[in-house]
């Protein structure tokens, strides 16, 4: 009995699944320059003819990857922008961070994904930056509100975002160094320096 198109699609779906999980994983560990079709296609259990199906090249993959992280770091802007006391949203955000880190590589991949494509200066590396730089401003005005408001400690509110995210930047790196190694931190250590206790 032939295929439906319901199971091509499924069967579409899940080789592409495989391809991008394949490219996060060698990307994230190689960059894009140090990976090669072959590398994701062997990884992924499938030819090349079958990758270049899905797409036209590695960089077409590695900028949909980057893509995602951008989309999934979305969430973060509303959560940066709620009028909760930043005390608070730091709590959750952090919590959340943390918990995903926990849980699985794929959070630290995506994170260690962002810091190669800004290293790139192509023309994903323009849509990074303006995303990072959105996302640094919230974080800067969101410290400098809970400073205001005496729930979070003095200091430099951009110095103080700077260390938050270059802290994330750092522990995604150390988790696919070390592997099994690795301890992820509390969150309540994560935001020590900047929230007051009550």
């Amino acid at each position: 009995m032939p295929r439906t198109k319901e199971q091509y699609e499924q069967i579409r779906s899940k080789t592409k699944n495989k391809i991008r999980s394949a490219g996060l994983q060698l990307f994230s560990h190689k960059g894009l320059n140090g990976t090669s079709i072959q590398e994701i296609a062997t990884s992924a259990g499938i030819s090349t003819g079958l990758m270049y199906r899905h797409y036209k090249s590695k960089e077409d993959l590695f900028n949909d990857l980057v893509n995602t992280a951008i989309h999934a770091g979305k969430a973060l802007e509303s959560l940066l922008n709620s009028d909760d006391c930043p005390s608070a949203i730091l709590k959750q955000l952090s919590d959340g961070l943390m918990h995903e880190m926990n849980k699985s590589d794929e959070s630290a991949q995506y994170l260690v994904l962002i810091t190669h494509s800004l290293m790139l200066g192509d023309l994903e590396q323009e849509m990074v930056e303006s995303y990072n730089s959105v996302l640094f401003d919230q974080m800067t005005n969101l410290i400098r509100r809970g400073q205001s408001r005496g729930d979070l400690k003095p200091g430099d509110p951009y110095q103080m975002t700077l260390l938050f995210f270059s802290t994330l930047q750092g522990l995604a790196m150390m988790k696919l160094s070390l592997i099994d190694r690795f301890v992820c931190p509390s969150s309540e250590m994560l935001t020590a320096y900047l929230i007051k206790e009550s």
